[in-house]
């Protein structure tokens, strides 16, 4: 059995690679297409005669995968089947015409199970994790239990995408470390997991020898390799692991240098001087907002300013980088309150400060108090969603100071990096959006990947353009439904 999944953007998802390193495991093939990166998509998927096709959607790409789906299904007479987190938490999505299968929550178990008995012909109804549209009836099963050893699972299957160029030039690799959050942030689907999944140990770690392994063969595989990514939400939540895993890593024959995610309470002198042992080049650190209440309050992360800047010292002081995530058009921010998120980005002086336009994700405790609180129309649904979650907010018309937090959106990061420039920054505010502000935003976006991947920025440029194309092709291509519908 072959099955061909559909990604929309040229990166290499990991969700995608587990379940392709399943299916090849038992016997099963799979092939992947990346929009943007084919001339005719749907024809050149049509000549690989897949039996069944697969997308990955997250909130945002739910119309492209609806409409993707349509164009398909004129060609092929085959089941698509459309996993994810949207669809782990949107499972209505199965009423979307030319979709038959959800796939909720870890789905390699889930997808393997389905093909062995298409292939042997079996019913499929019963599947857990699977809502399976079929005769005119929606047969609803309950969620499957979640991979409680990932050391079963093999590596991920990156080779499905070697006909792309993109991987085999890439000089820095993400590596699943775990899975999972214990903590339940306003802005984040975590709470809603905790619900589905309740009564099942939701935080899983694999075990450092079985991660060692998996960096060891891709420095075999993958001779560019420099670096490598940890893509968890806290590297140190457990002390006794955290601190065998610096010590093993450390002793690694040249170990890559790692990027990891850590919250800033989670970090003391002892844990930075491990982390800088064993080759940690970054620290990426959610700041969310600079100010205290709606930090705490809003978006539930009761984290104190002094906390921050003393975790920013001790990375600081320590060799390591510093990476802040923050957010802007929040419920009731206003722009002194936009300041002062620059301002502590400032004094813990970050290396790579990011800042978000607020996404509220419906099903999230956000969007309900941004609803119930006039700051977002009640008729807001998905289709209002940044598909990238860096340029617009839903928002930002519902605040006070929505443009002015627009202005120094598209400036943040200059008003960290160029003294004095924040001065200039508090008048340039009450001008209105324009090109050049849009420009510069764009091009520190540049900036800080292109540093903060240690890349060079032509690189950085060739990955944005990539993106930028796949995004205008989508967006032209919905018009076009849109005008042909009307």
């Amino acid at each position: 059995m072959k099955l061909v999944f559909i990604q929309r953007l040229p990166l290499s998802y990991a969700g995608i690679a587990y379940i392709s390193a399943v299916l090849k495991k038992h016997g099963h093939s799979t092939d992947v297409f990346v929009e943007g990166l084919h001339r005719y998509l749907v024809k050149d998927i049509c000549e690989t005669k897949p039996d069944i096709v697969g997308f990955t959607c997250v909130t945002g790409d739910h119309q492209w995968v609806a409409r993707r789906a349509a164009e398909i299904k004129k060609h092929l007479n085959v089941p698509i089947i459309v996993g994810g987190s949207h669809s782990t938490y949107f499972p209505d999505m199965i009423e979307i015409e030319n979709i038959d299968i959800i796939a909720r929550g870890e789905a390699e178990n889930i997808v393997l199970e389905l093909m062995d008995r298409l292939q042997t012909r079996k019913e499929i109804d019963d599947i857990a994790g699977l809502w399976i549209k079929k005769g005119g009836k929606i047969y609803k099963n309950a969620i499957a239990p979640l991979t409680k050893d990932l050391d079963m699972l093999p590596f991920p299957d990156r080779d499905i995408y070697g006909k792309y160029a993109f991987l085999e030039k890439e000089t820095e690799f993400s590596v699943c470390i775990s899975r999972g959050c214990p903590f339940s942030c306003s802005f984040c689907y975590n709470a809603s997991k905790k619900e589905i999944y309740f009564g099942q140990r939701i935080v899983r770690k694999r075990s450092i020898d079985n991660i060692i392994s998996e960096i060891k063969f891709l420095r075999q595989r993958y001779p560019n390799l420099k670096s490598i990514t940890f893509n968890d939400d806290n590297l140190g939540l457990d002390s006794k692991w955290f601190n065998e895993f610096c010590e093993k890593y450390s002793r690694l024959d040249s170990p890559p240098s790692f990027i990891a995610s850590l919250r800033a309470d989670f970090i003391n002198e002892e844990r930075a001087k491990k982390l800088k042992k064993a080759n940690c080049f970054c620290i990426t650190i959610g700041l969310e907002s600079g100010n205290v209440a709606i930090r705490k309050n809003i978006l539930k992360k009761d984290i104190s300013n002094k906390t921050f800047l003393l975790a920013a010292r001790l990375i600081k002081e320590n060799g390591i980088k510093l990476r802040t995530s923050s957010m802007c058009f929040l419920p009731g921010e206003t722009i002194e309150m936009g300041f002062e998120t620059l301002r502590l980005n400032k004094e813990m002086k970050v290396n790579y400060a990011w800042i978000y336009p607020l996404q509220p994700y419906p099903g999230t405790e956000i969007y309900q108090y941004a609803v119930e609180n006039g700051f977002l129309n009640k008729e807001f649904s998905f289709d209002d969603i940044d598909p990238l979650g860096i340029l617009e907010s839903p928002l930002e018309r519902k605040l006070k100071d929505g443009k002015k937090l627009k202005v120094l959106h598209r400036l943040f990061y200059y008003g960290i990096k160029i003294p004095g420039f924040v001065h200039l920054l508090k008048l340039l505010v009450y001008l209105p959006n324009n090109f050049i502000f849009e420009f510069l935003h764009r091009f520190s976006l540049l900036i800080n990947y292109a540093k903060f991947h240690k890349i060079n920025l032509f690189h950085a440029f060739v990955v944005a353009i990539r993106v930028f194309l796949t995004e205008r092709r989508i967006r032209i291509s919905i018009k076009a439904d849109d005008v042909r519908e009307a």
